[in-house]
């Protein structure tokens, strides 16, 4: 009898559509093929106007910042081919370069924002959208949403 209950169970929880991606934890739209491309795309889209930004000289060329560019444009590449890509090798590659974009963030969020606040030498710049803390607080969200995508998609 346990065996019919689990089984049902298991069929109830995480139901299989043609077309969607499974994954409990996801709306249905960013489980379907589309949502990722959508995803995937934007991802890219932000890392190539992000590059594009830093070889015409608009701003600074930071290093750390190349880091969080290049993670959010790979995480990116790894959505587009979700579909196609082993579950295993998507994860280990989104794990391996996504938390090195993500530590990478997060070191120059406190070498920068946090070091200056704390000696009371903070000011946000001018304009603020080329704040550097402000800009790696939003690289680490990004990276932390690719990633849930990634390890929630199948």
């Amino acid at each position: 009898m346990n065996g019919k209950i689990s089984a049902s169970y298991a069929q109830a929880s995480v139901p299989s559509h043609r077309g969607q991606i499974q994954g409990a934890g996801l709306p249905a739209i960013l489980r379907s093929r589309g949502g990722l491309m959508i995803i995937g795309l934007l991802s890219v889209a932000i890392s190539v106007l992000a590059w594009a930004s830093d070889l015409s000289g608009m701003v600074y060329a930071c290093p750390y910042c190349r880091v969080e560019r290049t993670s959010i444009g790979v995480l990116g590449l790894v959505i587009l081919a979700m579909p196609w890509l082993n579950r295993f090798f998507a994860r280990y590659l989104s794990v391996a370069l996504g938390m090195f974009g993500f530590v990478v963030a997060v070191m120059q969020n406190f070498t920068y924002g946090w070091l200056l606040m704390f000696q009371g030498t903070f000011k946000i710049h001018d304009p603020w959208t080329l704040d550097p803390m402000l800009l790696s607080g939003a690289a680490m969200v990004i990276i932390a949403f690719q990633m849930g995508v990634i390890f929630e998609s199948k």
